[in-house]
């Protein structure tokens, strides 16, 4: 895996925000079920990736834009 790979970096940033004690936590107590994708969105942002957010009930969740690896 290159030094450049989107997966390396996004999870170097997840490791990052895990130590830093950014940990996954609902808004509301009334939020069952997208504290992960919240969390993982914000991610994605401090990557400074180009992404897309799905719809609620839509996969994938988040794509990468502008980005072609694979």
């Amino acid at each position: 895996m290159s030094n450049d790979s989107s997966v390396l970096r996004m999870f170097s940033c997840c490791v990052r925000a895990m130590r830093a004690g950014e940990l996954i936590s609902r808004e509301t107590a009334k939020d069952k079920e997208f504290h992960f994708q919240n969390w993982v969105g914000l991610r994605l942002a401090d990557t400074k990736f180009h992404f897309e957010k799905g719809g609620r009930n839509s996969y994938p969740d988040f794509r990468l834009v502008n980005f072609a690896e694979g």
